[in-house]
């Protein structure tokens, strides 16, 4: 029997690792709801964010948030020159041809993290400074709460971007029909360039902030891509509110799991997750719309 401290303990880790998720996830939405690409190379390009943040923090002693921020922008444009110099290319001539090409670059991705940085775990290893914080019988740990509250400032700022801005609201009208987009003068090539740069950067800025709790090696990018799939699904596609529901549905269950059915677990459960959710809601806890909100 688990002790109600425990449990009480997993829950609020799980709610703090889940912000994290959310934001890996939304970026695999949006390019999903947007531009009917499933980006199998997303949980690599997360995995390149948090070298990009350990390297950072390893060689020039910069701090993981600011780490996190280039990180964000060195993904958004690899993700914006992937679309325009390659995606492009390929869309159009079926279904199959962008998750070839995609599959193909998270291998390549993957072999020249084993080859730069070796096979071993990595970490920031100092992260971020600062007391454990009590909440009644829990104690949080400051990293975790500040990765939290940027995850969900990262959520708050993408929904903002695509509700109020020119840009966003081009996107969304793109992905509602993209015929009409551009009948208005939208240029749904740009929309979709722009589309996978933020994707891609949210990743690289989730994989900064995974850089500050959890070990880094060039593996990892399979059972993160894993954990945003279930997370999109769970909220549905192209929802931001969704994924942010998700990722803390996600979160929560794998470390309650966790507690009692051991560490080994944490990736069967979220794939147990992704399966039951497909069976019983496949368009998720929020709908089937898609596009962004």
């Amino acid at each position: 029997m688990v002790a109600s401290d425990l449990v009480f303990q997993s829950l609020l880790n799980g709610i703090l690792l889940g912000g994290i998720y959310a934001v890996a996830a939304l970026g695999l939405s949006l390019v999903f709801g947007i531009m009917d690409i499933v980006n199998l190379a997303h949980g690599h390009m997360l995995m390149v964010g948090a070298y990009v943040a350990i390297l950072l923090f390893g060689v020039l002693g910069v701090t993981p948030i600011i780490g996190m921020v280039v990180a964000f922008l060195v993904l958004f444009v690899l993700g914006m020159a992937l679309q325009r110099f390659l995606l492009e290319r390929v869309v159009g001539e079926g279904l199959e041809q962008p998750i070839i090409v995609l599959f193909g670059l998270a291998l390549m991705l993957q072999s020249i993290g084993r080859i730069l940085v070796g096979s071993e775990s990595q970490a920031t290893e100092i992260g971020i400074p600062g007391e454990a914080i009590a909440v009644g019988t829990a104690t949080l740990s400051f990293p975790r709460v500040v990765t939290f509250v940027i995850s969900v400032v990262l959520i708050l700022g993408t929904w903002a971007f695509l509700k109020y801005t020119t840009t966003g609201l081009a996107i969304r009208a793109t992905a509602q029909n993209s015929s009409a987009a551009q009948y208005m003068g939208i240029d749904t090539d740009n929309i979709y360039v722009i589309t996978l740069g933020l994707g891609t950067g949210l990743a690289g800025a989730a994989g900064a902030l995974l850089s500050m709790l959890f070990p880094i090696d060039p593996f990892v990018g399979w059972s993160y891509l894993l954990k945003a799939f279930a997370v999109v699904v769970l909220g549905g596609v192209g929802s931001v509110a969704g994924t942010l529901v998700g990722g803390l549905i996600l979160g929560v269950s794998e470390n309650v799991g966790v507690l009692y059915l051991g560490g080994g677990f944490r990736d069967i459960i979220s794939f147990t997750i992704f399966l039951l959710v497909l069976l019983v809601r496949p368009h998720g806890l929020f709908g089937s719309s898609g596009g962004g909100e």
